[in-house]
């Protein structure tokens, strides 16, 4: 929720603008197709979006103490319905789980996810259940994951190094282990080095990747009324994600190129996850056809977390 504190200056210009699409493309009223579950009192046009409050977990939970265990509620256009049982949560989660198994297609992830083509944000169907077997079996399987063990004892030895150097101040081991994780991932991931004085330094992929985490962190006005995406242009949420956007995607333009270079092939015998993900999309070996966005939004998936620097 944090990204909406800064639109609350444009809140009248977007409400006015709401009305006014609301009344030209009015449509009849229709009686309700499910039986819902009780709802609390809603506005027009922003529905119950007044009652999530700073903590939307804290209403949630004054909300059920009132309404029950599940209800129903109208975040601007989006239908809602909030569980706060664990017995209701089992038979959502466990009992009809392909009913509840796709995530939202958020303005963020649609953006920087190659139109959510990842398998984080990709809608439950055929190309999910595609792209999870790729990872299950070729990148994640028993045999590479062992394959790559070399990397681990190496990073663990440097993360050794790093704890032995003489520090001034307290040792942050969560920086340390951060930066370890991050070395392991961007090795095994795409042969690189992304700390001291690597790629991560050298390209500002910390600033990056701040920009990054913090746009696809909070919620947009664009999430909760689909319809008025246009909103984006005024409060300047759309430039941001399409720079964002642009600066990964050169990034991996140039992971690619790199890994396509027929020199490279010739001297290095081991593959690496990028390797496997391009065979799959240049040989068509698989249940379906990958473009190479798809392949980048599975790279990004393994692109490494924001970690400040071990100095």
């Amino acid at each position: 929720m944090a990204l909406l504190d800064n639109y609350w200056p444009l809140v009248p210009t977007i409400f006015l603008l709401v009305l006014l699409k609301f009344f030209i493309f009015k449509k009849k009223p229709t009686k309700p197709e499910f039986n819902l579950p009780p709802s609390p009192p809603k506005l027009p046009i922003i529905g119950n979006l007044h009652q999530l409050g700073n903590n939307p977990h804290i209403s949630f939970h004054h909300l059920a103490q009132k309404y029950g265990p599940i209800f129903y509620m109208e975040l601007g256009q989006i239908p809602t319905v909030i569980i706060s049982s664990a017995r209701l949560a089992k038979e959502a989660l466990k009992t009809h789980d392909l009913a509840f198994a796709s995530r939202p297609k958020l303005i963020a992830a649609k953006y920087l996810f190659y139109n959510c083509t990842d398998m984080g944000f990709s809608p439950y169907g055929a190309y999910w259940r595609y792209i999870r077997k790729i990872c299950i079996l070729e990148l994640l399987s028993a045999m590479r994951v062992q394959s790559f063990s070399f990397v681990r004892e190496e990073e663990v030895a440097r993360l050794v190094r790093r704890l032995a150097e003489p520090y001034p101040r307290t040792v942050n081991m969560s920086k340390m282990l951060g930066l370890y994780a991050n070395d392991v991932v961007c090795r095994v991931s795409f042969r690189m080095d992304f700390s001291e004085g690597g790629d991560f330094d050298q390209k500002g992929f910390q600033k990056l990747l701040q920009e990054f985490q913090e746009l696809l962190g909070g919620l947009s006005v664009g999430d909760f009324f689909p319809s008025m995406e246009f909103v984006l242009s005024l409060t300047g949420m759309k430039s941001r994600l399409v720079h964002t956007f642009k600066r990964f995607d050169e990034i991996f333009d140039q992971i690619v190129a790199v890994h396509l270079n027929p020199k490279r092939e010739k001297e290095e015998t081991k593959k690496d996850l990028v390797d496997v993900l391009l065979d799959i999309q240049r040989n068509g070996s698989g249940e379906m056809p990958l473009t190479l966005d798809n392949v980048k939004a599975l790279i990004l998936l393994d692109f490494p977390q924001l970690q400040p620097s071990p100095t």
